[in-house]
């Protein structure tokens, strides 16, 4: 008989014998590679593109310090990367400690760098000394070449160690010209299961490092987008550093005053600079930043601007009698209400910042609070004197925003008795686990009571919870907070998850860490969905940041033949499941020299991308593009990557200039305010110069056309049907007939279903969850061994702000020519 193991020691894998040769001392980069989450957070998509921030921090702290006016990023076919930079060079003397090149030292130590002592930084983004060597341990190969002191000086490595001694020779003329440093790394594939760039992460973060950084050229082009993004080329360089950042922000939001507040001063070796303007919106955007590092979380310098903010206003207010006096009038505003519709951008460079972990989230320096305090208060006091009216509106926006929180606490409290009084806290429609672990507990949101009911039959009653919603919610983008919290479905909504909203969410409250949306696979299934997510977008954005907000995936089919039946998620699969039943003893044959042959399996994987192309094509039609214009759009390099951007002027500032001054006088003040009517006056003309548009065959391409999602998919769709296109007509046989001849590769899907023998095969589309009974909801979309979700994201939070502003809100214009744009995209349309 086996003996029986310790069942803790198994889960723990612990020993007895536990002595000094089971530890382990890791030394170096083999850290790094054992534990790279430490240095990078992640191996996921993310992580590779903070190996990327991580050089570009580098050349950015050389910037700072006066001495680089641009950096190059290549991102290459191969998915690795450049970073090119005119800055000093990283010295390649000898280290003194070390014994090796100041180059190898940086690249193969952590913690080596020049911005320790403060000599060679008086400010930078880098602190731990680890960027470059973490960048260095996780890449497969890394190439650095350094241009300095009349030298080219160049030393490869692999996985954080040298591979052979520095190379210095004289410079050529293939060499970039000037003094500098470029680095050549392909990220570690036995480190990071996907390589893979997101081409808008990547260009928003450098558009934010150049706008603060005045003056700065960031250049970013990416290879790897060559075939699947209509733009892999941008430059950006911004002379009005983050006040045209906030104006930027703010163009499509509705400013609620003129003028963007600016302040920029030094206090204690502090650098402050902040913008800011109010707009018609009920949330706040701050942008926090310490030396071009993005805070997400915040720190002492928000502390600091919110504690000024809310101060200086409510004096403003009370000086001006803008309160006013009456028994139910506003007796003092909240920082909540002062800071709604604020577009805020706060930058902070210090010398010796103290963030909290390698990933920067937060800023932790004390001395920075009172120092961003004290800038934004004077310049916000010298700001409201300047500009009564503008102060007068400000606070305006704010009475307004504190009146609704008082009327949304009436609503919640009155929610709160409600439920007190109907004998229990949670909403009746709901059908609660029996689990109370949050962690291990989780709610589906119901579209419907007929879903709902089968929900709650199929679920697992231990960790399932169901909520079902009646109609369609309100949507809160058009909504002030009072009418959304009287909102009966919003309010048992918020109830049941328990854990509040905006200001007075607490997570350690929220019931269940998964919050799943199941609706129907229709067009009202969408409407609700989309309520739903602009409901959490903007009401408990932590669920989403947190990872707790899902949508379910039911099946779109249900494919039978015989006694054998299939679920199917998608048309792709559909596609697939059809091939491999009726399409098995077809074979298409190319008639061309190119020999292109599809039979099977593979028939079923090419039959989706290949409708996709034809109906794409037909979009392009109805848009009147020709099809010589479509080929080369699809297969020449040359139309990869336009540049639809206005020409700008040539001299825009003395343009500006002579239209506000006149050409008889002078400008009577050189200060920050001329300044700023200077730049106002630039963008706006930038902003009405026309798009470049391009000449093809006859056909005027213009930007709207180049980036319409059909000509997108048409461009991502060719590289895998490339050979069936170009192939030509092809010959069909079923088993060892000839069926059909001379076909055109775009009537292959046609002729196979006239030819195929669908006798006892059905296919049956599913629309609605209340289709399908109670045990095939569980077998299909919640059972957790079989079930497919997504989880919601928010990557880029400005974007997805602007998503919902367009989709949602109460502007029409953007609404209507996103419709316009997309129109003809629209599948499975009911009507």
């Amino acid at each position: 008989m086996a003996k029986r193991k310790n069942d803790s020691a198994d889960v723990t894998g612990g020993s007895a014998d536990y002595s000094a040769d089971d530890i382990t001392v890791m030394e170096g980069m083999e850290a790094v590679r054992k534990r790279p989450g430490m240095y990078i957070g992640t191996t996921g998509l993310e992580g590779v593109f903070h190996l990327v921030r991580e050089i570009v921090d580098n050349s950015v702290d050389e910037a700072m310090a006066g001495f680089a006016s641009r950096i190059d990023i290549t991102v290459h076919k191969d998915g690795s990367v450049t970073v090119v930079d005119d800055g000093r060079g990283i010295p390649v003397d000898k280290h003194k400690k070390t014994g090796l090149s100041a180059l190898e030292t940086v690249m193969t130590t952590l913690h080596a760098g020049g911005k320790f002592g403060g000599k060679g930084y008086q400010v930078s983004g880098g602190l731990h000394g680890v960027g470059a060597s973490v960048v260095n341990a996780l890449s497969e190969w890394t190439t650095v070449e350094v241009r300095r002191d009349g030298k080219v000086s160049t030393q490869k490595y692999a996985r954080g160690k040298a591979v052979g001694d520095m190379d210095a020779r004289n410079p050529n003329e293939t060499d970039v010209p000037g003094t500098g440093t470029s680095v050549h790394w392909m990220p570690d594939a036995t480190i990071f299961p996907e390589i893979g760039y997101d081409w808008e992460v990547m260009s928003n973060r450098f558009k934010e490092m150049a706008y603060l950084n005045q003056g700065l050229t960031i250049h970013l082009h990416s290879e790897w987008h060559d075939s699947v993004w209509p733009f892999n080329d941008v430059t950006y360089m911004f002379d009005g550093g983050v006040r045209s950042f906030v104006r930027s922000l703010n163009r499509r939001r509705g400013a609620v005053h003129p003028t963007v507040m600016y302040a920029q001063e030094t206090i204690d070796d502090v650098v402050v600079e902040v913008a800011m303007q109010w707009n018609e919106s009920f949330i706040e955007n701050t942008l926090s930043f310490a030396n071009v590092i993005r805070t997400g979380d915040g720190g002492s310098h928000v502390t600091g601007f919110r504690s000024a903010l809310t101060r200086v206003l409510n004096d403003f207010a009370k000086k001006n009698n803008l309160l006013g006096t009456g028994k139910d009038d506003i007796k003092n505003l909240s920082g909540e209400d002062t800071r709604e519709g604020i577009m805020c951008v706060i930058s902070v460079k210090v010398k010796d910042p103290q963030f909290e972990g390698q990933t920067k989230g937060r800023l932790g320096n004390p001395e920075v609070k009172g120092a961003v305090e004290q800038v934004v208060g004077r310049t916000l006091v010298e700001f409201l004197e300047d500009n009564p009216s503008d102060g007068a509106l400000i606070i305006n926006k704010s009475t307004t925003a504190a009146r609704a929180r008082a009327a949304a606490k009436k609503a919640r409290d009155l929610v709160i008795r409600k439920n007190a009084m109907d004998g229990g806290s949670l909403p009746g429609k709901l059908a609660d686990c029996t689990e109370k672990d949050p962690a291990s507990s989780e709610i589906y949101i119901v579209e419907g009571e007929s879903a709902g009911g089968s929900a709650k039959q199929g679920r697992d009653r231990q960790f399932q919870a169901i909520l079902p919603l009646r109609g369609k919610i309100l949507n809160v983008e058009k909504a002030r907070p009072e009418r959304m919290l009287a909102h009966e479905e919003i309010a048992a909504l918020i109830t049941a998850l328990g854990a509040g909203l905006g200001e007075d969410y607490d997570e350690e409250k929220l019931r269940y860490h998964r919050v799943i949306i199941m609706t129907d696979a229709d067009v009202d299934g969408a409407h609700i969905r989309t309520l739903l997510l602009t409901f959490f977008f903007r009401n408990m954005p932590q669920i989403i940041g947190n990872g707790h907000l899902y949508i379910a995936q039911p099946p779109l089919y249900r494919a039978s033949r015989g006694r054998s039946a299939r679920w199917l998620y998608s048309d792709a699969e559909l596609d697939e499941w059809t091939a491999n039943r009726l399409y098995g003893n077809f074979t298409m044959t190319s008639e061309s020299d190119s020999k292109v042959e599809l039979k099977s399996t593979k028939i079923g994987r090419v039959l989706t991308p290949m409708r996709d192309y034809i109906e794409s094509l037909e979009v392009a039609r109805i848009l009147n593009i020709p099809q010589s214009v479509i080929d080369k759009l699809v297969t020449d390099p040359e139309y990869a990557s336009l540049d639809f951007r206005p020409e700008r002027p040539e001299a825009p500032v003395e343009t500006a200039q002579g239209s506000l001054f006149g050409e008889a006088e002078e400008p009577t003040d050189s200060g920050d305010d001329a300044d700023e009517a200077i730049e106002a006056v630039v963008e706006e003309e930038a902003e009405i110069l026309p798009d470049r548009t391009y000449e093809i065959d006859g056909y005027t391409l213009t930007k709207d056309i180049f980036q319409n999602p059909a000509v997108r998919r048409l461009r991502v769709i060719y590289p895998v049907i490339k050979d069936v296109v170009e192939a030509g007509t092809f010959t069909v046989t079923k088993a060892d007939n000839v069926v059909a001849t001379n076909v055109e590769w775009q009537d292959l899907p046609s002729t196979l279903d006239n030819n195929s023998d669908r006798s006892g095969v059905n296919v049956q589309r599913y629309k609605g969850l209340g289709e399908m009974n109670p045990e095939q909801l569980w077998e299909t979309t919640m059972d957790p061994n079989e079930r497919m979700m997504l989880r919601v994201t928010a990557d880029d939070v400005m974007a997805a702000d602007d998503m919902f502003r367009t989709l949602m809100g109460d502007d029409v214009e953007p609404r209507r020519n996103f419709i316009r744009a997309n129109a003809l995209e629209v599948k499975n349309l009911d009507v």
